[in-house]
């Protein structure tokens, strides 16, 4: 992909992703950035956001009845949604998913890439699911 100028606007996107210790989606980013730096609009986030996903820096995590979440990091990985909380996050997966891909081109594709988003409750909604029951 073609690679747009840099802008600070979009510096400022870039930053608050790839410091981000989650899968923040973009009202989270844009509240991030604008703590610092009050100025900066919604749209401004939103579409630098966009071109940083279009220029293949950033990873665009869609999720079912949620917001889409973005990530740093570019490689096939799974991730796993909070069915409460909406909370995204890496999980590790033991029996290698990807040996499926393999069997794709029995039906006529070239895989480019995949998702694979698993969904469950955090531990820490289940607390609080088990704190209102008490």
């Amino acid at each position: 992909m073609k690679e747009k100028r840099q802008t600070i606007q979009k510096g400022l996107v870039w930053e608050a992703v790839t410091s981000a210790t989650n899968h923040p989606n973009a009202e989270q980013i844009y509240e991030n950035i604008v703590l610092k730096h009050p100025s900066i609009s919604r749209a401004t986030v939103y579409r630098n956001l966009n071109m940083l996903v279009d220029e293949g820096k950033v990873k665009r995590i869609r999720v079912l009845g949620g917001p889409d979440h973005f990530d740093r990091t570019l490689g096939n990985h799974y991730h796993i949604q909070c069915t409460s909380c909406k909370q995204v996050s890496d999980i590790e997966v033991f029996n290698d998913i990807s040996l499926c891909a393999k069997n794709i081109d029995t039906y006529g594709y070239v895989l480019e890439s995949y998702e694979i988003v698993f969904n469950g409750v955090c531990p820490e909604c289940q607390n609080k699911r088990a704190a209102k029951r008490q």
